[in-house]
Formats: C-alpha cells, sequence, structure tokens
C-alpha cells in the first residue's frame, strides 16, 4: 500500500532564480564563468549565502503528464498570476479580522515567505528521477511508523518527548539535509577552508561542518540529529554523502537508514545547483533525485530563537495536565493539522487485510 502524496510536513513553494542559458542547460558563459571560481587551495568556491525558495513543485503535477520542462511564456505567466493571488490575499487579511485558520497554524500572508519564481531549470518539477517527477510509494514499514507517529502526537502529552521534533525546535523542517524549500527560513550560507566546507541554515541555525577528505562515516551506533556527513570532491561538484540519522528522521517519510548523496555545482556568480538522491529501501520503493538552483542573496542569515521566549511547550504541558484534572477524554485536538495526513494504524491495517498490495 503506498501513499499517493508525501508525508504532510509543513511544506511550501517558494522561489528560485537558476542559472542562464538555454531551458534546461548552462550557458557557454556561465560554464566559463563557474570554472574561474576558485579559492585559493584550489577547489570550486561555492561560498556565499544561497535562496532555496522555489515556486517549483518537489513533484510534477499530475496534469503535465510527461511534460519535463515549461516553456519561459508559461513561467512568466505562472509568476505573475502568484503574485497577483499573494496579493490579493495579503490585503484581504489587512482589512480583516484574523481568521481560525491563522490562529491554528501559527502565521498568515504577511509572515510566509513565499517566493515568487520558478526555478531557472524551467522543470515542472523539482524530482527528475524517476522521470515521471513523482516520488516513489512508501513501504508498508513506512507507513506503519508515521501510523505509530500520529498516534503519539494526538495523546495528550506526558513529557516533551511526546510531541513532534520540529515543535520542540529540534530540527527544522526545511533545512534538511537535505535541504527543501519552506514557508520561511529559506536561506543558508556557506564556508569553507582546507579540508572542510560548513552549512549554516537560518532555520533552526542548524549547521553542518563537512570534512571533504572522503573519510570513513561513523559507526553505526552513532546517530545524530543530521545526520553523519562526509564529502568529497568530484571535478567542480561537492559530492557530500550523509547517513546515521537518529530515528526521528522524517524527510517525506524517510527513516533512520536513509543514504543522502547532495551535489553541490557552481554555475555562476548568482547561481549554485543543489542535487539529492534519496536511497531507503526501508522506506521507499526506489531512489530519487532532485535538481534545484539556488540564487545568491544579500540578506542575512538572521537568529531562529525557537527556544527563548517560546511558552508553548510549557503551556502545552500544563493544558495536558488540566485536561487530566477535568477529566477531558484523551486523544482530542493535539494532532498539528499538518499532520492530520498521516495514515491511522486502523486503516492501514484494514486496508493490508482486506489484500491491498504494495501498488494500492
Amino acid at each position: 500500500m503506498t501513499i499517493s502524496r508525501p508525508i504532510p510536513v509543513l511544506l511550501a513553494a517558494g522561489a528560485c532564480l537558476g542559472a542562464t542559458g538555454a531551458v534546461g542547460e548552462d550557458s557557454p558563459q556561465s560554464a566559463a564563468e563557474a570554472a574561474t571560481m576558485k579559492t585559493s587551495w584550489g577547489v570550486p568556491d561555492l561560498q556565499g549565502t544561497w535562496d532555496f525558495r522555489t515556486m517549483t513543485p518537489l513533484r510534477r503535477p499530475r496534469h503535465l503528464k510527461e511534460k519535463e520542462f515549461y516553456t519561459a511564456e508559461e513561467v512568466a505567466k505562472m509568476e505573475a498570476d502568484a503574485a497577483k493571488g499573494r496579493e490579493a490575499w495579503a490585503q484581504r487579511e489587512y482589512a480583516s479580522q484574523p481568521s481560525q485558520g491563522d490562529v491554528d497554524a501559527g502565521y498568515d500572508a504577511v509572515f510566509l515567505d513565499m517566493g515568487t519564481k520558478y526555478s531557472g531549470t524551467m522543470r515542472t518539477s523539482l524530482i527528475v528521477d524517476p522521470p515521471d517527477g513523482q516520488m516513489p510509494g512508501l513501504t508498508r514499514y513506512a507507513l506503519m511508523r508515521h501510523a505509530e507517529n500520529r498516534e503519539r502526537w494526538e495523546r495528550r502529552p506526558r513529557t516533551p518527548a511526546d510531541r513532534p521534533p520540529a515543535t520542540r525546535c529540534l530540527v527544522g523542517f526545511n533545512s534538511g539535509p537535505p535541504m527543501s524549500s519552506g514557508a520561511y527560513n529559506n536561506i543558508m550560507r556557506v564556508f569553507q577552508s582546507p579540508g572542510y566546507v560548513a552549512i549554516v541554515n537560518e532555520m533552526v541555525n542548524d549547521h553542518r561542518v563537512i570534512p571533504t577528505d572522503d573519510g570513513e562515516h561513523l559507526p553505526d551506533s552513532v546517530r545524530l540529529w543530521k545526520g553523519d556527513s562526509r564529502g568529497r570532491w568530484e571535478g567542480d561538484a561537492l559530492v557530500v554523502e550523509t547517513r546515521n540519522f537518529r530515528p526521528e528522521t522524517n524527510f517525506n517519510g524517510s527513516g533512520p537508514n536513509m543514504r543522502l548523496t547532495e551535489r553541490f555545482t557552481r554555475v555562476d556568480a548568482h547561481a549554485l545547483r543543489y542535487e539529492y538522491t534519496v536511497d531507503d529501501q526501508e522506506s521507499f520503493q526506489g531512489p530519487w533525485s532532485t535538481v534545484q538552483d539556488f540564487r545568491a542573496t544579500e540578506d542575512d542569515v538572521h537568529e531562529y530563537a525557537c527556544h527563548e521566549g517560546n511558552r508553548a511547550m510549557h503551556l502545552m504541558l500544563a493544558g495536558a495536565r488540566r485536561e487530566e484534572r477535568d477529566g477531558k477524554e484523551d486523544g482530542k485536538g493535539w494532532l498539528p493539522s499538518w499532520y492530520r495526513g498521516l495514515p491511522k494504524k486502523a486503516d492501514l491495517l484494514k486496508a493490508w487485510a482486506e489484500g491491498a498490495g504494495e501498488d494500492d
């Protein structure tokens, strides 16, 4: 049995400018410019602050079928229409009282940092493999894992451990790895020194210090929130392999044994190409890969003080204890709205008992 859409985590489309040149290709001028961008110790210079917002969806819209690229005219119209829609949304919110939807999600049109551009690759999806632009289905093991998460998160919390990791400010929903366009904080900065590359994400101020000597990974028993990343140079690309994730890992349905391969390639002074491949046989029915061009930005990476002054966890636990004193039934109203699409264990067991297969 599979899910026909990604496990819902707070994902939103943003914008990203990409490489110059023909659709889906880099111009000779851009390639020549990128080839000259080297550090003083002779490796490609990836340094800078990069914005990875994009309106390009992760998965190709079903109605586009085999259409891999948009035309420039199609992109221009969609970007203009999206800009008008966001402006109308913002104006409605300015003119009216806050809605319950705003209260539930915690954000409004002013707060959300949506982008305004499709990726410069002009692709109809970030996913390029499988060729249909669709994410492979989830395995039964992954579906059951997410159903168990739903059970835990919809119960009244006994301790902070009963809430999702993002609610506890332990992970950022778009900082990865891999990095993916989200509702806000879609900025990261790259630093380099001989033998190392460091990536700092604005979301939760997550960071990775990646050795580039292609060294051995940590033992399998050592598990990290962002995994264990090891890099190497392949021509003009930095290739980073990450494994040893914690059990709480969940990138669109992935698990702790995901093997992630990222490629960073400088396209020109204004674009950094980011590619990644997810290989997680326990969770997906096949590997899948994406391509996106990040754009250079003059914006700063600001502090994301998720914990400081955040009374939400205290209030949640206090509210749970109040419900217990009042004798309120458990399991009512505790599941965050963006997790309500997670499968229910009873539904999975019923479907499997009725003979549903992996592809149903």
